[in-house]
């Protein structure tokens, strides 16, 4: 049965908070110390390993912060996906149309074809925005592989939800580990292939990070999943399933 993992590729110096959102792209890089660069490395270890070839949803600034990876990745046969360009909301078309724009260098570059927003959040209405400037798939929604359909153009692939439970998302994969398998299990054997996300961030924890902080956690303890080390558990799921690249669900 086939599946559809994929890399979702920012910095833990990305959350959506303001004293991180006014940070320029170079002080995010200095803050995230590495961790995106080795992370990157670390993957493509784990995935050459495995000989599985998967597409890796990537911030425009992380190509600025580090072409000659993005380029690596690419050449060792994934797929290149975008994820906007500093890990931003989007509120509105304006917001979208902005972040595309300002990772004219990494589209032009790339040419992705697959789109998925920070938060697997879009609004319906913007996706003939995504339509005009080149893509051809968005996977920014939860939902049952059965609720896959075109609209304005563009392929809407959902990350696999189980009556609204998000059991794609790498929160899941943090929270329940190998017992994820159990899970994707299940859904293969009614024939339905699983769509399922991880960040690089997951699969190689940063050192000494400051976010999230202690009062962070304590105020969103949902957050602690997402703290645990799942580089394990992602080796365990690619010796286990048969993973492919998003752009063969077209």
């Amino acid at each position: 049965m086939r599946n559809y993992l994929s890399i979702d590729l920012e910095s833990w110096a990305m959350p959506n908070l303001p004293e991180y959102l006014r940070l320029t792209s170079r002080e995010k890089k200095v803050l995230d110390a590495g961790n995106v660069r080795d992370s990157i490395l670390e993957t493509l270890r784990i995935l050459k390993k495995s000989k599985t070839k998967l597409t890796f949803f990537i911030v425009g600034q992380i190509y600025e912060w580090y072409p000659s990876l993005i380029d690596k990745i690419a050449e060792e046969g994934h797929e290149i996906g975008y994820h906007t360009h500093s890990h931003d909301a989007l509120f509105d078309k304006d917001s979208l149309i902005k972040t595309i724009e300002l990772s004219k260098r990494f589209i032009q570059r790339f040419k992705p074809i697959g789109f998925r927003a920070p938060r697997i959040s879009i609004q319906q209405q913007h996706l003939k925005t995504l339509k005009n400037y080149g893509f051809r798939y968005d996977s920014s929604i939860y939902g049952p592989y059965s609720e896959r359909k075109s609209i304005a153009g563009i392929f809407e692939l959902p990350v696999t939800a189980i009556a609204k439970i998000p059991v794609g998302s790498g929160y899941f994969i943090g929270m329940l580990g190998k017992k994820t398998a159990w899970i994707y299990e299940k859904i293969n054997k009614k024939n339905i292939p699983v769509i399922s996300f991880l960040h690089n961030w997951q699969v190689l924890k940063p050192t000494n990070p400051s976010f999230p902080t202690k009062k962070f956690l304590f105020s969103h303890p949902y957050y602690f999943p997402y703290l645990v080390d799942c580089a394990s558990t992602f080796t365990y799921l690619l010796k286990k399933f048969t993973f492919l690249p998003m752009r063969d669900l077209l």
